[in-house]
């Protein structure tokens, strides 16, 4: 099973970047149906020690 790459690659100034306009594009509704959602893993603590754990980090990030 090959896994797929998102590695950034730096832009190239002598190959042309191709711009594309909205009414260039297909009609993309048949993707609409392919799912990204990343499925939610069990974290292994008790629903009390999530809401606890997400309080504790939100007070860490807003500087709270």
């Amino acid at each position: 099973m090959s896994k797929l790459s998102f590695r950034a690659r730096a832009l190239d100034a002598a190959k042309p970047l191709p711009v594309f306009r909205n009414r260039d594009l297909p009609d993309l509704t048949d993707c609409l149906s392919i799912s990204r959602a990343v499925p939610q893993m069990p974290t292994g603590m008790e629903k009390e020690e999530e809401l606890v754990w997400t309080c504790l980090n939100s007070q860490r990030v807003c500087g709270g």
